[in-house]
């Protein structure tokens, strides 16, 4: 079995492979849990030879038989598919957000808009999905969804790396915080309003955004925290990325739409795996989470209130911190999915 897994969330940089987050979870992480013959990169293309992948010198890797595709929306794609196919490759397309639910509050529904990017777009990126030869999906509503127009569709939820985090030391008087970047919400912050800058305010606390970006709106501005209480790190590449988990309890804020349902709970795993208890919104991905003993739930702000309250004495967290993690190792790490991201590619 080789494998390549070929994504547009990749980039080369001082000699060597730098993948977004996506690229990070739904290439980098099944490539190491695949074997030797399995590799990441950005793509190579030839007539005679099908996909392959750029290794870090721009060299054309080529002999795959089973190819990943992840975030590819050009317009000639599905046309490489098919030609890929007839010269005997399997293609593979892998789906971890709904495009088709993107709200005009998030870049991503510009940038993916076929108006606006005639080359590099959703509309593109649907006839991938339904040109590619398998499916792989990050939850059960992107499984119910693409399984009524297609079939094999196959679901492989997400797990982390738990050797990427070292667990943070848990202060007694917390920091509460948020990773991500701001401009690549569906609203989801604004609700934050309602309750966390009176509750900074009133138990005299910090709060840590990591994922801040000049030119995205503010943390503060978005849900009304007084910013003198808030503290920001940058947005940085994935090897880095930990380092902006300087708090002590995390938050995930999610809208109820369409859009949220097929997120993954990836956050809560990371916060999880960082020993970091955390409060998140009331839906599938993360009732799933806390049915298995990670994370808090909350929908109104009364309960957002309660929740965080109740992780703020530090003995409580440091135990919370400590079981958690243990049930991520068990359950949700990448070695965890390590089977089942093998066996797609036999099927």
């Amino acid at each position: 079995m080789s494998v390549a897994f070929i994504s547009s969330d990749f980039k080369i940089a001082s000699g060597r492979l730098i993948p977004g987050g996506c690229g990070y979870y739904r290439c980098i992480l099944p490539m190491l849990v695949c074997g030797q013959r399995a590799h990441a990169g950005q793509e190579a293309w030839d007539a005679t030879r099908g996909f392959g992948i750029k290794d870090t010198s721009n060299t054309g890797i080529f002999g795959f038989t089973n190819v990943m595709l992840k975030l590819m929306m050009l317009r000639w794609t599905p046309r490489q598919i098919e030609l890929a196919q007839n010269l005997g490759q399997r293609i593979y397309t892998d789906i971890d957000d709904f495009y088709q639910g993107l709200t005009e509050a998030n870049r991503a529904y510009a940038q993916t808009h076929a108006e606006q990017n005639k080359v590099q777009n959703r509309d593109h990126y649907e006839k991938v999905i339904q040109t590619a030869d398998i499916l792989t999906v990050s939850t059960p509503f992107l499984y119910d969804y693409y399984s009524k127009q297609r079939n094999n569709v196959y679901m492989i939820r997400n797990g982390v790396n738990t050797r990427q985090f070292t667990p943070v030391t848990q202060n007694k008087r917390p920091v509460l915080g948020w990773t991500g970047a701001t401009d690549y919400r569906n609203n989801d912050l604004e609700q934050l309003r309602d309750w966390l800058p009176d509750f900074l305010e009133e138990h005299d606390l910090r709060f840590h955004h990591a994922g801040h970006k000049p030119d995205a709106p503010s943390f503060a501005d978005l849900t009304g925290v007084d910013p003198r209480r808030v503290t920001t790190s940058p947005m940085t590449i994935i090897d880095l990325y930990p380092e902006g988990f300087q708090f002590d309890i995390g938050i995930v804020p999610l809208n109820d739409i369409p859009f949220n349902h097929a997120k993954s709970n990836i956050k809560g795993l990371e916060y999880a795996a960082a020993g970091i208890p955390f409060v998140a919104s009331d839906l599938p991905e993360y009732r799933l989470l806390h049915e298995d003993g990670v994370g808090l739930l909350a929908t109104t702000p009364d309960q957002w209130v309660t929740q965080v309250e109740s992780l703020l004495h530090q003995n409580h967290r440091k135990r919370e911190a400590a079981r958690q993690h243990r049930i991520i190792e068990q359950r949700w790490s990448i070695e965890a999915r390590a089977e089942e991201w093998r066996d797609v590619f036999t099927v």
